[in-house]
Formats: structure tokens, C-alpha cells, sequence
């Protein structure tokens, strides 16, 4: 089984060479790299072509800048492989990463993605966080979506393998121009799986870099968050309405995450701010879309209805 591993790149010099190294190292070698520079201005590509001259496995592509999401839906044009995977420029992965996807691949040989373990890393490789994933093998999506968003970094695009033929038939693209364009697909490519497999290989790198994209506070970045957030919202509840093959319990179960997730996103926020974010709320009336089963989902929509200021604020940080 052969992977396609998409590598955006995008000022990155300072960690596209570990990056790039650790996929050249891995001990299953059955694999290609596309490497897509998003119109990058700084040296990050004569590293990459170090790479490309060196190995036939890894493909450079130079693009204008479009953002992550555009890169990403770029590179996986290019893919020829029969599963994906991303893995952000100033990330890395542990040697064994492919071996182990490749096992569980092979064992469910119709299971569409495949969950992975990772760690949050400092620029100097320390580990600051190893949260840890339930796992599984071989779930429906019906059982293993609602596990999953038991699970920290749920959302992220590098956490999982997908197969191919499943990514491409479902025509799965990142919004272009937004921030959190993980949120805004991840949750749909796993309630549209029909199998899931939760492996325990520790795989994934993430590196918390200061000046990134993810760890600006301004208010500014904050509003942004906060807006493509509701607006990746917008679009689920939309597909949700419209798609009858996903099961009405993960319809369910995404959109009490995403309600929650909105809720919390007003942590973020300064006062004034704040007022018009809850009059975008109060316009969606997103009480109606809550559970109302038990006499507690019951009192929870009725406090979003009528007091939804108050439970805000009652459930900031």
C-alpha cells in the first residue's frame, strides 16, 4: 500500500528540513511526498529541493499563496497513492508512523481513516502535552464519532490517514481563506467514513512555535477565529440538513459539539465585541438545534433561548 503525504510550506526554513527528514527516515518506504510551497518568501524551498534531488519519492510544487487550506486541496490533485495524509511544514513524525498506519490498513482493508496518537513538542523537541486517544479497530462511524469527540485536537487534519478512493469520491476541500479550515472538515470526512480505526502509535509532532497563526491573541486574529468558526458552523448545519446518508445520531453529536464550541469561542472576545457575537447567535437560534430528549437538555435550551448572555458568561473561563 502506497501513501501520499501532503506537506504544505510556507515560511517555514527554520523546520522544513526536520520535517521533510523524519518522512525520508520512516521505516516503511512505500510512500510519496508533495510538497506544496504556498508562495513561500523565505529559503524554504531550496531545502526542499535538497530533498527532491536526492529522492524520487518527494515532488515539489510552487504555487501562489492561497492559504493552508488551498495548498492542501492543491496538493491532494497531485496525490497517487492509496491513502492521504497531511503533515504541516513545521511539524515532524516518529519513524514507524507508516509501518504502523500500513498495519492497520492492511488488517481492515475497508476501513476509510485511521486515527493516530501525537505530542505537543517546543521548538526544541521538549514535550509540553501527550494527550492520550481512545482505541479502536474497525468501528462504524456511528460508534467511533461519538468517542472520538471524547478526545482533545479531535479537529486536527495531520491526526488521521484517509484512504483515497474515499477522500476523492466524497470531493472532501478545505475552505479556502478560513481559519480553523480543520474544523471545518475534519468532522464531516468522519461522519461520512463508513469505518474508523483508532491506533496507538504515539505519530504526530506538534510543534507550539511563537508567532504561528494558532498562538496570536490579538484582537484583531481573535475576531477572525471567532467569525470562520461560525462560519464553518453555517456550512455543517447546511450539509446536515441537506445529506440524508449521514446517520441522524452523528448529525446530532457534531452539532451539540459545534454549539459548544461557539459557546466557547466567546472566551476569546472583548466586551464590545462580545454584543455582536451574541446577536449572531440569537439570529441563528441555535437553541433549536440542541437536544431536547431529558428534562436537562430540556433546561439547557430553554437557558440558550431566553438567557443566553448568562450562560455564556456561566460557561467562560
Amino acid at each position: 500500500m502506497k501513501y501520499s503525504i501532503v506537506v504544505p510550506v510556507y515560511n517555514v526554513e527554520k523546520y522544513i528540513d526536520k520535517c521533510l527528514s523524519s518522512i525520508k527516515n520512516q521505516s516503511y518506504d512505500d510512500f510519496e511526498v508533495i510538497v506544496v510551497n504556498d508562495g513561500t518568501l523565505d529559503n524554504s524551498q531550496s531545502i526542499i529541493n535538497k530533498f527532491v534531488k536526492k529522492d524520487n519519492r518527494f515532488k515539489s510544487y510552487i504555487k501562489e499563496n492561497g492559504g493552508l487550506s488551498d495548498a492542501r486541496n492543491y496538493g491532494v490533485t497531485k496525490v497517487s497513492g492509496d491513502v492521504i495524509l497531511f503533515i504541516d511544514g513545521d511539524d515532524y513524525i516518529d519513524k514507524d508512523l507508516l509501518l504502523n498506519l500500513n498495519k492497520e490498513f492492511e488488517k481492515n482493508r475497508d476501513i476509510d481513516v485511521v486515527r493516530f496518537q501525537l505530542r505537543l513538542v517546543d521548538e526544541n523537541q521538549n514535550i509540553i502535552e501527550q494527550p492520550r486517544y481512545d482505541v479502536f479497530s474497525k468501528l462504524s462511524s456511528e460508534v467511533a464519532y461519538p468517542i472520538l469527540l471524547k478526545n482533545t485536537y479531535v479537529d486536527v487534519a495531520w491526526g488521521y490517514a484517509y484512504r483515497k478512493t474515499f477522500f476523492l469520491q466524497n470531493n472532501f476541500q478545505y475552505a479556502k481563506g478560513k481559519i480553523h479550515e480543520d474544523l471545518g472538515l475534519t468532522h464531516l470526512i468522519l461522519i461520512k467514513a463508513n469505518y474508523i480505526s483508532s491506533i496507538p502509535y504515539i505519530g504526530y509532532n506538534y510543534v507550539q512555535r511563537k508567532g504561528s497563526i494558532m498562538t496570536l491573541k490579538n484582537r484583531k486574529q481573535n475576531l477572525r477565529k471567532v467569525y470562520d468558526t461560525l462560519y464553518h458552523f453555517d456550512n455543517y448545519i447546511s450539509i446536515l440538513e441537506k445529506d440524508s446518508s449521514i446517520v441522524p445520531s452523528n448529525k446530532k453529536c457534531l452539532t451539540k459539539y459545534l454549539i459548544e464550541i461557539l459557546i466557547y469561542k466567546a472566551n476569546s472576545l472583548e466586551k464590545e465585541d462580545l454584543d455582536q457575537y451574541i446577536k449572531e447567535l440569537k439570529k441563528r437560534k441555535i437553541y433549536r438545534l440542541l437536544p431536547n430528549d431529558t428534562k436537562k437538555d430540556k433546561l439547557r435550551r430553554l437557558f440558550v433561548k431566553y438567557a443566553l448572555r448568562a450562560y455564556i458568561y456561566k460557561n467562560m473561563k
